[in-house]
């Protein structure tokens, strides 16, 4: 791409993640899996799971996306999963070279994105829970309107947590190369490429009859040149460069609402305070094997 092509992108503002879905939320999974994902470990053996989510994002309205899971637990400690998110119907911006003011975005159906591999290791020590997470992202994403970057990219997670009664602080850390993996509640409508870090701190609150609710403050740093790839033109992919188009932080707000021991309801919030945009989302999981239901606390022992 010509040079004077990417200093215009550096400019450009980076549109937010198109797509935030919820995460049904367990004390002993990592919050930044994919809906299905995080519970599929919760069980020896094989297990499987979909999310389906409308989302509505301030930048480019509402989209539909399908998110199936598979996952393996050798035991207490190891297991991997797979998800690959299927954008049932979205908004994504035009492929045309000169599009008119009133065709900036078209709309798409039934593309995929990357296939996400999980592998998780998870530890109980005294006083914390603490899980290890390696993310690698297969290119299987629609190149034309930048869903993959055509490259293997990966993540590695640590996510810490301890309980207190119904309240469940948690410490995430991470360092990675691609944006999709970063927070994976987050659907984004573009991936990127170059080395990065990301934190986040949260607060979950067990409430009553499974319901739970968590909030998290979060912040991605680039740590080195970013490329950010969007839909190709004549042709040639839309990249932007610069040292810190991905960064972003804000903050996350998510309800889950358990229908019975196989099916969550969940509404989810989430405002990018660098971006200056908002996303809500409410979706349904399914797990087929689901987790042994837990022996309810009474509400005066909120702070037990």
């Amino acid at each position: 791409m010509p040079s004077q092509t990417c200093l215009r992108a550096q400019t450009t503002t980076v549109k937010p993640a198109e797509a935030q879905v919820p995460i049904p939320v367990v004390s002993t999974a990592a919050k930044n899996e994919s809906p299905e994902a995080s519970r599929l470990s919760l069980l020896r053996g094989f297990n499987a799971g979909i999310t389906i989510a409308g989302v509505h994002d301030s930048v480019t309205g509402w989209s539909t996306i399908a998110t199936p899971a598979v996952g393996y637990s050798f035991n207490e400690t190891f297991s991997i999963d797979a998800t690959i998110p299927i954008y049932m119907y979205r908004l994504a911006d035009s492929r045309s070279a000169n599009p008119r003011p009133s065709q900036q975005l078209v709309n798409q159906r039934g593309e995929i994105g990357d296939t996400i591999l999980g592998f998780h290791a998870q530890f109980a020590p005294p006083l914390f829970v603490y899980q290890a997470t390696i993310s690698v992202s297969a290119p299987s994403g629609d190149e034309a309107y930048g869903l993959t970057t055509g490259r293997v990219t990966f993540d590695l997670s640590n996510h810490f947590e301890r309980s207190f009664g119904r309240l469940t602080p948690t410490l995430e850390i991470g360092i990675g190369d691609n944006v999709t993996l970063t927070n994976r509640i987050v659907n984004k409508n573009y991936t990127s490429l170059g080395p990065l870090s990301h934190f986040q701190l949260g607060l979950g609150v067990e409430l009553f009859r499974g319901l739970y609710f968590e909030s998290g403050a979060y912040e991605q740093l680039p740590l080195g040149d970013q490329k950010i790839y969007g839909p190709s033109r004549n042709g040639r992919a839309t990249v932007v460069t610069g040292h810190n188009v991905t960064e972003d932080n804000g903050f996350t707000n998510a309800l889950d609402i358990p229908l019975d021991r196989h099916t969550t309801l969940s509404a989810y919030y989430s405002r990018s305070l660098r971006i200056h945009t908002d996303s809500v989302a409410f979706g349904i999981s399914y797990v087929l094997h689901a987790v042994p239901p837990a022996v309810e606390t009474p509400m005066d022992d909120l702070f037990r």
